[in-house]
């Protein structure tokens, strides 16, 4: 009996020793320590962040761009055995951080630093003011170079918001402007609107910059949906109605009709806000809204097409360039609502300067230059030509050449004239 209580004690105790200290799992031994949770404390909202202590311009510098990054109007840095001139690198730092740093030159308006004491120990006093809040220094987005900044764009044009802010790590040469205004004219089926726009760049200077755009449309962003809807239904028709057709010209063709001569039309002398909208469903005929449309049917229809801006006498006028069968010509839709020639008129360089149009086709493709006639004293045999690019076609389908007659023999001598000189086509 004495034995088994023995036992049962030795037993007790081990098992007592483990819950406090260990136990076996298998083959070995874990150790088990009684777990204390120490009571959570909340911070002290009152307690501030002690101010930052700089030694050198490097430092200094890094603390008010800080400050500034952080929207801090009031702060102080303190100062300990620095090396180097305090007083003039803090003149420098504040020039660097408020017209030279990107963020800095965004948004800061005013900003002063004040010296107490000496370079050995003492205490500068930051006094910033900002030209934007800190929700707007928070919002900017940053990019890599101008192509990523380019696809920003094209992301907020097409959702019809108000204003981007980006900062481009490495800032080209890109004129954002003119980037807009171009990819709003070919793409009438993204973008309904030329919006006002304005575009700051901080600094003016530097690899890295802040790019700031703001845009005013014509409608609200719903309006501006429900009328580019329209306006994608239409231009889908005229895809479908030049689709049949088998090369090129025969398109081109059918497209210039469809245009020309689907919608009535008053001539507009006001640049249109909204290109085709005006065009399609407020009738008002302008030289913008045809070019920009015929590239984005053209270009959906696989022909290479330009648009062109320039002059006719004192007037702004937009047209096309387009590629047929390797050769280049200019095609102006406005052109032919004046005039009333439906259907395709291929047109020259030298033609279009012989009316009065003037643009920069330095860096645009050649297009064939005028046949010059030849003297002649006696009649040549008749060789089958192309159509003239600027005839008018009657039907709808391109009219075809005619085959030209067999000359006959003259049964007796007859008196040859000179030719005369040929006509161009208006």
């Amino acid at each position: 009996m004495k034995k088994a209580i023995a036992i049962l004690l030795f037993l007790c105790v081990l098992f007592s020793g483990l819950t406090a200290c260990g136990i076996w799992v298998g083959d070995e031994y874990r150790s088990v320590t009684p777990h204390s949770e120490e009571p959570y404390t909340e911070p002290d909202p009152t307690e501030e962040a002690l101010p930052p202590t700089v030694h050198d311009e490097e430092e200094l510098r890094g603390a008010v761009l800080s400050m500034i990054n952080d929207w801090t109007e009031h702060s102080v840095i303190l100062v300990e055995d620095y090396i180097g001139d305090i007083a003039g690198d803090i003149t420098k730092t504040m020039q660097y951080a408020t017209k030279e740093d990107p963020i800095g030159a965004y948004a800061v308006d005013f900003a002063d630093a004040e010296l107490t004491g000496d370079a050995a120990s003492g205490s500068i006093a930051l006094n910033i003011v900002f030209r934007r809040s800190a929700a707007e220094i928070e919002s900017i987005a940053t990019v890599i170079d101008d192509e990523g900044a380019c696809s920003k764009i094209i992301g907020v044009l097409t959702s019809y918001s108000p204003a981007l802010t980006l900062r481009i790590q490495t800032y080209g040469e890109t004129d954002f402007v003119s980037y807009i205004r171009t990819y709003c004219l070919e793409h009438p089926e993204q973008m309904l609107a030329l919006p006002e726009l304005v575009a700051q760049i901080y600094p003016e200077t530097g690899d890295t910059r802040i790019l700031e755009l703001h845009f005013l449309y014509p409608d609200s962003r719903e309006e501006m949906r429900l009328k580019q809807d329209n306006v994608i239904t239409t231009l889908a028709s005229a895809a479908n109605y030049v689709r049949s057709k088998t090369n090129d010209a025969e398109r081109v063709d059918r497209l210039c009709r469809f245009l020309t001569t689907r919608f009535s039309y008053t001539i507009c002398e006001e640049t249109p806000v909204m290109p085709a909208y005006s065009l399609f469903f407020e009738g008002k005929a302008h030289s913008l809204s045809f070019a920009s449309v015929f590239f984005a049917e053209c270009r959906d229809a696989g022909i290479d097409c330009r648009i062109v801006g320039g002059q006719r006498g004192e007037t702004a006028r937009y047209w096309n360039m387009i590629c047929l069968d390797g050769q280049y010509y200019y095609i102006d839709l406005m052109r032919s609502i004046e005039r009333e020639t439906y259907g395709m008129t291929l047109l020259t360089t030298q033609e279009l300067e012989a009316e009065g149009y003037v643009w920069d086709h330095a860096e645009l493709p050649d297009t064939p230059l005028p046949t010059e006639p030849t003297e002649s004293t006696a009649p040549t045999e008749p060789t089958q030509n192309p159509p003239s690019p600027t005839a008018k076609p009657t039907g709808e389908e391109p009219v075809g050449p005619t085959e030209p007659t067999e000359p006959t023999e003259p049964t007796e001598t007859t008196e040859v004239t000179e030719p005369t000189e040929p006509t161009l086509a208006p």
